[in-house]
């Protein structure tokens, strides 16, 4: 099984765009945090350090794993057999992954080969469990540790076994891939439809009750929290759930129903229901939802900065009129 070994003996070429480095010992810090913060058109560099055979976060991930072993002796068979015992991110990550979702007649050996062969051999996938693994870590203020996101965080693994689950469904193994989605709908409490197309750099924050249908769309560098609807209005066939825009945050028990679209950038205030589309970089709330004014951030779901004390949030929780500093223009308000 092919696998990255976490060892480089020769220099790192690092090719973004017409920018090239190359260096010895490429710092971390300097790959990952890039991804998080929105530059995915950088993916080649990702797929540079897998190619080399040079893996900045499995190296962090083992070094995590071994400090809390001799912390906490009594994790030690624990994290060895989860992560020190295996040769990269895949392999472990499968075995997480089997051994959660295991049970009397899905056997985890069957579960772990079937894991391990997806996302080995699929380049795309190998991408998305890191750039996910960052977003966790960058915008989860209570993930304390790649390590802990991968091992605990139900987010996380359920958004991993979708992916999984997804090149199932394209492959033609859908009873196989709606198995799986069963089983991570009764261990995690999270539903996604393995049919649903999702991005990269995602954050399921908690996810519990998080519910995604069969047509939904998501781009990249989405952060969702939990109870989130994405959802459909009726019996109607076709493509008949949302689509969410790159970079949108959406709060906590926020339900979008129907064949719309959230734009780019956009920000969904917690326990907002949303019948129509939703302009780029905007704010909405309220049940229905409004438009209350537009984002500062390019991507709010980077900042995760979306609690109910600003003037806007106020304004709509006690139904006041929309405070100084917002103009009108047409028929929406934009922050002046």
């Amino acid at each position: 099984m092919a696998c990255i070994n976490g060892k480089n003996s020769s220099p790192v070429i690092i090719h973004a765009g017409e920018d090239e480095e190359t260096d010895d010992e490429f710092p971390f810090e300097k790959v990952f945090p890039v991804y998080a913060k929105g530059a995915l058109k950088l993916d080649p560099v990702l797929t540079d350090f897998i190619n080399s055979g040079y893996d900045p976060i499995w190296d962090a991930i083992r070094e995590e794993a071994k400090l809390e072993a001799e912390k906490e002796p009594i994790l030690s068979s624990f994290l060895y057999a989860s992560i020190l015992s295996h040769d990269c991110l895949e392999q472990a990550l499968g075995f997480v992954l089997a051994n959660r979702l295991q049970n009397l007649t899905l056997f985890a050996t069957q579960l772990m080969d079937i894991f391990c062969n997806v996302i080995v051999h699929d380049r795309c996938i190998k991408s998305s469990i890191r750039l996910d693994l960052q977003a966790f870590k960058d915008r989860d203020p209570a993930c304390i540790s790649y390590c802990s996101a991968i091992l605990h965080l139900k987010g996380y693994l359920a958004l991993q076994a979708y992916r999984v689950a997804h090149k199932l469904w394209i492959q033609g193994r859908q009873l196989l891939a709606l198995a799986l989605q069963s089983r991570v709908s009764e261990v995690f409490g999270i539903d996604i439809h393995p049919a649903a197309r999702i991005g990269k750099g995602i954050l399921l924050d908690h996810g519990t009750g998080v519910v995604i249908g069969e047509t939904a769309v998501i781009g990249d560098r989405v952060s969702i929290l939990h109870g989130v609807t994405l959802g459909g209005t009726g019996k109607e066939t076709g493509d008949r759930h949302p689509n969410i825009g790159d970079g949108a945050l959406l709060g906590a028990c926020v339900t979008i129903l129907g064949n719309i679209k959230i734009g780019a950038g956009a920000m969904v205030a917690a326990g907002s229901l949303v019948l129509k589309d939703v302009p780029l970089y905007s704010m909405v709330a309220g049940n229905p939802a409004k438009l209350i004014g537009f984002v500062d951030e390019q991507d709010p779901s980077l900042t995760m900065e979306h609690d109910g004390t600003t003037e806007f949030f106020r304004a709509v929780a006690y139904k006041e009129t929309i405070p100084n500093g917002v103009a009108e223009k047409g028929d929406i308000k934009k922050r002046i």
